[in-house]
């Protein structure tokens, strides 16, 4: 079995039989629904936010056929899973031996990951090659948008392009000497420079006998630590934060979300919002869930009564479930399921 299987497995023990495995799915591939990123906040698993960003449907499925297969997971519903005690040492072995990287912040940088490693692959790429006199290379990335911004870049700094080179080689060593020295060389080993091509996972996979899947998850990590440094402490990194500055590294909501939220603030009801923007109420409704998760000022008691919010919170804390079937049982018909996401959002997140 694959690493994806680890993370699997981990993420089947967070849910505890009480979503789809599906909801797993979505949250590795990345798929930004309002249910997703529910999931990933209630269960603890936002990290692993577009952690295989690449995972086909029926890769996936094919790795909770061999955790089926192996008995390390046993189906209590449809699509519906927990761990069995042999998988429960599985994992446990598995995460001493090969730990999934604790700086992996997938929901908190989804807008900027990937443009921000396209965007310093390239630099470093370009930097290398001009110190050489060479202009004529092939980029690492076929990108229109990032080649484009990468010539406006080097327009903007008209500086000397040694001094520039240096200074980001320099910040890049700065990010890298709090890494692993592992992890620092698998980072590394994948950049392309002058006369010099980056190996490809499958080849650093191969040279350290490790795990395809896991080598690229803790790339991803060394992005994510990247990210966050230079996220909060821009100054130290001039050359670095100049290709974060126009990326979104805030909380980030959905787009639809985002246009729902102006006209809240405008105080539209939820139903006149659903009727102005030909969406259906359920819809809406998901953005005000999203909006609870995500955003730390967004009140909540227009739509659930201090009162409710009360009696749904009890519940959860007695019942110690985040099953919405289960709650809504408890708390009884006066309450909507919608309201229970909210408060479940809102406070047990």
């Amino acid at each position: 079995m694959s690493y994806i299987a680890t993370v699997v497995l981990y993420c089947i023990g967070k849910f505890k039989g009480e979503r789809t495995a599906f909801g797993i799915y979505h949250l590795l591939a990345g798929k930004k629904s309002a249910q997703t990123i529910q999931d990933g906040k209630l269960y603890r698993l936002a990290f692993l936010f577009q952690a295989f960003p690449y995972l086909k449907k029926q890769t996936f499925s094919s790795e909770v056929k061999k955790l089926l297969e192996n008995e390390l997971i046993q189906e209590v519903d449809d699509q519906k899973y927990v761990m069995t005690k042999a998988g429960q040492q599985h994992l446990n072995e598995q995460l001493q031996a090969l730990p999934i990287p604790s700086s992996l912040n997938g929901w908190e940088y989804t807008n900027a990951t990937s443009l921000f490693f396209d965007r310093l692959t390239l630099l470093i790429q370009t930097l290398s090659n001009l110190q050489y006199f060479n202009r004529k290379f092939v980029p690492v990335t076929k990108n229109e948008e990032t080649i484009k911004w990468m010539k406006d870049y080097l327009v903007e700094r008209r500086s000397n392009r040694a001094e520039l080179a240096t200074q980001l080689f320099e910040e890049i060593k700065c990010c890298l000497k709090e890494c692993s020295k592992q992890d620092a060389d698998l980072f590394v080993l994948q950049l392309t420079g002058y006369e010099r091509i980056g190996l490809t996972k499958h080849q650093v996979s191969y040279m350290y006998e490790l795990d395809e899947h896991y080598v690229h998850l803790r790339r991803l990590g060394v992005v994510h630590h990247m990210v966050h440094l230079i996220n909060h402490d821009a100054s130290s990194f001039p050359v670095l934060s100049a290709l974060l500055k126009d990326l979104n590294v805030n909380v980030p909501i959905t787009a639809s979300t985002l246009r729902t939220y102006k006209l809240l603030k405008r105080n539209y009801s939820i139903e006149e919002i659903a009727s102005i923007r030909r969406l259906k109420v359920s819809t809406i409704e998901d953005h005000i869930a999203e909006l609870a998760l995500c955003v730390p000022t967004f009140l909540i008691d227009k739509y659930v009564s201090v009162e409710y919010q009360h009696k749904i919170k009890q519940a959860v804390q007695l019942l110690q479930t985040n099953k919405l079937k289960e709650i809504k049982a408890h708390v009884g018909e006066d309450i909507s399921y919608f309201q229970i996401r909210v408060v479940l959002a809102k406070w047990f997140t």
